[in-house]
């Protein structure tokens, strides 16, 4: 199954991993210089969250394109293993999206600022709850319609382009019909520990889910 971990992280490719990072770090850099710190977190969210949906969407795309499964079904390995694989290459990528920022984030508030600003655990660990729950949702999917879920990628890019635009006109409509301030009173750290929660155990439902797909899907 490392093996197969492995496969994933080198499709992953590093002008892939370049790009991502700069697209992230250009998101965070946006969030470094914003005064308001709530719109400051939700941009270091973005950007946590693009980097790990660029690496793990291009990565499912070159299977795709390359019918990787059909090669990997034709050698002696276990279907359970290649979901498992897929699985534990997302944690891999979380933690390696969201490590980048975080550090930029601290490293470029100290340079910049002279502070100990930059985005928060809190925030990644909010990524981690929303990923797990994004990709529990995904992955059956996935595994269910193979090449069929293209359209939705392309879908997913889109949205994550225009993701900023979408998040910015949001937060002025909010803060014009007085819906912002209510939201601030949200107790978020409360909401990420019963979040954290609910998405282990999507996880968990979803790795079974792919599991018993995989295992009836023929190729």
């Amino acid at each position: 199954m490392l093996n197969l971990v492995k496969k994933d992280l080198k499709l992953s490719g590093w002008l892939q991993k370049i790009v991502g990072v700069l697209y992230a770090l250009f998101i965070a850099g946006m969030g470094i210089n914003m005064p308001n710190q709530m719109i400051a977190n939700l941009l270091y969210i973005l950007a946590m969250v693009s980097l790990i949906f660029i690496l793990v969407i291009y990565t499912n795309g070159y299977d795709d394109k390359n019918k990787s499964e059909i090669i990997l079904n034709s050698f002696p390995i276990d279907r359970v293993n290649i979901v498992r694989a897929k699985y534990l290459t997302l944690i891999l990528f979380i933690i390696f999206g969201t490590g980048i920022v975080y550090l930029f984030s601290k490293i470029a508030s100290v340079l910049y600022f002279g502070n100990s600003g930059g985005t928060s655990i809190w925030n990644i660990i909010f990524v981690f709850n929303i990923s797990l729950i994004f990709y529990s949702i995904y992955y059956p999917f996935y595994f269910k319609l193979g090449d069929g879920i293209r359209l939705f990628n392309t879908i997913l890019w889109m949205l994550m382009v225009i993701g900023p635009s979408i998040i910015s006109k949001s937060i002025k409509k909010m803060v014009e019909t007085g819906h912002l301030e209510k939201v601030l009173t949200i107790d978020i750290n409360r909401l990420n520990i019963y979040l954290l929660l609910i998405s282990l155990i999507m996880f968990y439902i979803s790795l079974q889910m792919s599991k018993r797909i995989y295992l009836k899907r023929e190729f």
